[in-house]
C-alpha cells in the first residue's frame, strides 16, 4: 500500500511540476547588422578570427611575449579561474540536490549475562540500514537553482576573458610607457649633448665680451631643466618596468639593461573595426551581464517555487541478523512515505521573497542596458580619439620639422653675431618641445590601437592562445 502510494505521489509531482522562470530577452537598444560607428576610419577592416590575438598585430615581438608572459601568469587571471572552479562545484552541488540521497548506516550490538547456577551466555546482533531521500521538486525550485548554478559557471567563464583582456591591455600600454620613456630618455640625452656644446661656445663668447653673462645663465638654466626632465623619464622607465614585471606574476626587476634598442611599436596594416552588434559578441563584460540576467531569472524562480509544496519521498531497508552464538535469524523490513510540505501562512515571507528576486532581475536588465551603453561610449570615444591623433602626429611632424631648421639658423645667426642668445633660447626650447610631443602622440597612437582592441572586445579564448 505504502509502494503504491509512493509511486502515485511521484507521478502527481512530475504531472504538476511549475513552469521554469525564462529570463528577459537582453536589450540591444535596437542595434541591426547595418549599424555603424559615427567614425569609421578610411580602410578599416572587418575582424577577423586571427585579430583576437591582438599583440601579433604589431611589428615587435618582445611586446608580444610579454603579453603572453601576463596572460599565463597574471594573478588576477588566475584568480578568475578559480571563481570558474568554484562556479562549477557550485553547480554540480546544485545537481546533487535533484538526485536521490542514499545513506547506509550499520550496527554492531553485544549483550551477555549469567543465570543463577548456570554460566555466562552472550548474543550478538548485527543490523544494516539502508536510507533514501528524494525531494521530487514540485515547484522547480531545485532545476531554478541548478540553471542559476550553470549561469553562474557561463558568466564566471566570460568574467575569466574579461580579466585576460584586460591584463593584456594593460601589459601592452605598460610596455609603451616603457618604450616612450627610453626614447624620452635618449632625446633629452642628446639635447642635454647640444646644450653642452652650445653652453661653451657661450661661454667662449662671454669670455671674449661679446656677449652678456645673462646668456651665459640662461643657458645653464636650460640645461638643468633638461636635466631634470632626463631625471624624470629615468623614474618613468623604472616604474613601467615594475608595472610589467608585476602585470606577469614576477617581483619587480630592473629593465634599463634590456637588449635591442629602444623603439615604439607599430601596428601592421589597418585597425580592425567591427559593427556596433558585434560588442554584443565579442565584448565579455557584455556576456557576462547577459549571464547575470540569466542567473536572476533562474533565482527569481527558486523564490516563487516556495508556493509549491515540497514533496519528498523518505525510506529505510534494513536487514538484522540476531542470535550469532547460535541460530542465524535475518530479518528485512522496509519502510517508503511521501511527505508532502505546504506552508498555510507565513506573514508574507515568500512574497517579499519574490520581490526581492523581480526587482534583482529588473536590476540585471538595466546593468546589461548600462554595459552596452557603456561599451558603445567607450568604442565611439577609442575610434574619436584614434582620428583625432593621426591629424596630431601629422601637425607635430610639420611643427618638429619647422622647429628644428629654426635652431639650426638661429645658432649660426648668434655665431656671427646677428642674433642675440633668447633668440637661440627659444628655438632650442620650440625644437625640443615638439619632438618630446611628437613622441608622446606616437607613443599615444600605439596606445589608442590597444585601448580601440579592448573597447572593441577583441580577446582570444585560451585555448586558441596556447
Amino acid at each position: 500500500m505504502r509502494r503504491r502510494f509512493a509511486m502515485s505521489a511521484l507521478s502527481l509531482a512530475l504531472a504538476a511540476c511549475a513552469s521554469v522562470t525564462t529570463p528577459p530577452e537582453p536589450v540591444t537598444l535596437g542595434l541591426t547588422s547595418a549599424d555603424r560607428f559615427s567614425v569609421y576610419p578610411a580602410g578599416a577592416t572587418t575582424p577577423l578570427v586571427s585579430d583576437l590575438l591582438w599583440w601579433q598585430r604589431f611589428d615587435d615581438p618582445v611586446l608580444g611575449r610579454w603579453v603572453e608572459r601576463a596572460l599565463a601568469n597574471n594573478p588576477g587571471v588566475d584568480i578568475a579561474r578559480e571563481r570558474v572552479v568554484q562556479a562549477q562545484a557550485l553547480l554540480g552541488g546544485a545537481r546533487a540536490q535533484r538526485r536521490p540521497v542514499i545513506g547506509a548506516v550499520g550496527t554492531i550490538e553485544s549483550r551477555s549475562g549469567s543465570a543463577s547456577g548456570q554460566g555466562a551466555s552472550g548474543t550478538g546482533n548485527v543490523s544494516g540500514e539502508l536510507t533514501l531521500d528524494w525531494d521530487l521538486d514540485v515547484g522547480g525550485g531545485l532545476l531554478q537553482a541548478e540553471r542559476s548554478a550553470a549561469a553562474s559557471v557561463l558568466r564566471n567563464e566570460d568574467l575569466v576573458q574579461a580579466a585576460r583582456l584586460s591584463v593584456a591591455a594593460l601589459t601592452a600600454r605598460a610596455y609603451v610607457e616603457w618604450q616612450e620613456a627610453r626614447l624620452d630618455q635618449i632625446l633629452l640625452a642628446d639635447a642635454l649633448t647640444m646644450q653642452t656644446e652650445v653652453l661653451r661656445v657661450v661661454q667662449v663668447l662671454v669670455s671674449a665680451g661679446l656677449s652678456p653673462q645673462l646668456d651665459l645663465d640662461r643657458e645653464r638654466a636650460d640645461a638643468a631643466a633638461i636635466e631634470a626632465d632626463a631625471a624624470n623619464a629615468s623614474v618613468r622607465v623604472r616604474q613601467a618596468a615594475a608595472a610589467l614585471h608585476v602585470l606577469a606574476g614576477q617581483r619587480p626587476q630592473s629593465l634599463e639593461r634590456a637588449d635591442g634598442i629602444a623603439r615604439l611599436p607599430e601596428l601592421l596594416g589597418r585597425q580592425p573595426v567591427p559593427r556596433p552588434i558585434d560588442l554584443l559578441r565579442l565584448r565579455p563584460d557584455l556576456r557576462a551581464a547577459e549571464r547575470s540576467l540569466a542567473v536572476a531569472a533562474a533565482n527569481l524562480g527558486v523564490a516563487e517555487s516556495a508556493f509549491y509544496p515540497r514533496l519528498r519521498l523518505p525510506g529505510t531497508l534494513a536487514l538484522t541478523s540476531a542470535g550469532l552464538s547460535g541460530g542465524v535469524l535475518n530479518i528485512v523490513t522496509e519502510s517508503v512515505a511521501a511527505v508532502l510540505d505546504i506552508a498555510l501562512f507565513d506573514s508574507g515571507a515568500r512574497s517579499a521573497g519574490v520581490d526581492l528576486e523581480q526587482s534583482r532581475v529588473r536590476e540585471a536588465g538595466q546593468l546589461y542596458r548600462q554595459t552596452l551603453l557603456q561599451a558603445l561610449q567607450q568604442a565611439e570615444a577609442a575610434l574619436v580619439a584614434a582620428e583625432g591623433l593621426g591629424r596630431r602626429i601629422a601637425a607635430l611632424q610639420r611643427a618638429s620639422i619647422a622647429a628644428d631648421a629654426a635652431l639650426s639658423q638661429a645658432r649660426t645667426l648668434y655665431t656671427n653675431g646677428l642674433t642675440g642668445f633668447i633668440d637661440v633660447l627659444d628655438a632650442q626650447r620650440t625644437a625640443l618641445t615638439n619632438r618630446r610631443n611628437l613622441l608622446a602622440a606616437r607613443a599615444n597612437a600605439v596606445r589608442q590601437a590597444v585601448t580601440l582592441f579592448e573597447v572593441m572586445g577583441m580577446i582570444a579564448a585560451e585555448e586558441m592562445a596556447r
